[in-house]
């Protein structure tokens, strides 16, 4: 939190610092004919860049702008021809013009900067309030952080009592089009409906997980692949149909694979996720 607010007050600062500078410029190109206005508009312009892009690319295009005009106005000064500055703005008042820019570039820059790292900051601890919250709001079953615990745990429970245990994936399909067809309301009573229906299929020692927003993880303690055809059947009937708010029945499909683990296999819980994922692609409920 600490830190939160001292980056909003060095935010508010270097704004602040950076508003009051512009008047400056303002204040002297202003006052002149329509060149003055024009090279006002470049500023704003490389200040702008420079809030959205950094200030890298802002000192790059502000280099690169005062070469330009700068170069213009000296052939100008010395053919004594007029293309877009006329005699009363001096080469003098140019490279007060370029210094100003630059120190303007970098206070924008600073602010980029600092908006940047508010930024990535906020992001970080929206993803550690999402690892720590250890249970999913819309169906009651644990996140993936307490997923990989849990399985970890048992994995190493069954290597000591010597028993065997099935983790099993299910992958709503189409999840996508369902949230833009039916809205949040519909996502939501879906979860519900499907929370309650895999609690009445499978036992309440085993555990439940809900990962990546449409995979559902089942830790199946001790259980065998030769109950899976069963357990297949019983979720089959259970999820298959759904039946809207309105009152509508859809049908929803599935993709899905499992994994029995048994004592001492040198395997990790990642390289179990990735042959679930691969075995999914061929593999349906």
């Amino acid at each position: 939190m600490r830190t939160t607010m001292n980056r909003n007050r060095a935010i508010f600062s270097y704004g602040t610092l950076l508003i009051l500078l512009l008047q400056i410029p303002a204040y002297f190109l202003l006052r002149q004919d329509a060149e003055g206005l024009l090279l006002y508009i470049f500023l704003m312009i490389l200040i702008l860049l420079t809030l959205w892009r950094g200030t890298v690319f802002g000192l790059v295009s502000s280099l690169i702008f005062i070469f330009i005009t700068g170069s213009t106005l000296l052939y100008t000064g010395i053919e004594g021809t007029v293309i877009f500055l006329n005699s009363t703005f001096s080469m003098q008042m140019f490279f007060a013009y370029g210094i100003l820019l630059l120190i303007l570039i970098l206070c924008a820059g600073k602010v980029h900067e600092l908006m940047m790292e508010q930024g990535n900051y906020l992001k970080k601890l929206q993803e550690d309030v999402r690892n720590y919250v250890a249970i999913d709001v819309e169906t009651g079953f644990d996140n993936e952080t307490r997923m990989r615990i849990s399985v970890n745990e048992e994995m190493r429970r069954a290597d000591r009592h010597k028993h065997t245990f099935v983790f099993m994936v299910l992958k709503l399909e189409n999840y996508d089009k369902f949230q833009k067809l039916y809205g949040a309301k519909e996502v939501q009573h879906l979860w519900q409906q499907l929370s309650q229906r895999i609690q009445q299929t499978v036992r309440q020692t085993d555990k439940k997980f809900r990962f990546r927003e449409n995979h559902i993880g089942l830790l199946l303690i001790d259980t065998t692949d030769q109950h899976m055809e069963v357990i297949y059947d019983k979720l089959d009937q259970a999820l298959k149909n759904h039946q809207l708010v309105n009152g509508k029945w859809v049908t929803l499909n599935y993709k899905t694979s499992f994994i029995t683990y048994r004592p001492l296999m040198e395997t990790t819980f990642d390289e179990f996720l990735t042959e679930l994922e691969r075995e999914m692609k061929t593999s349906a409920l």
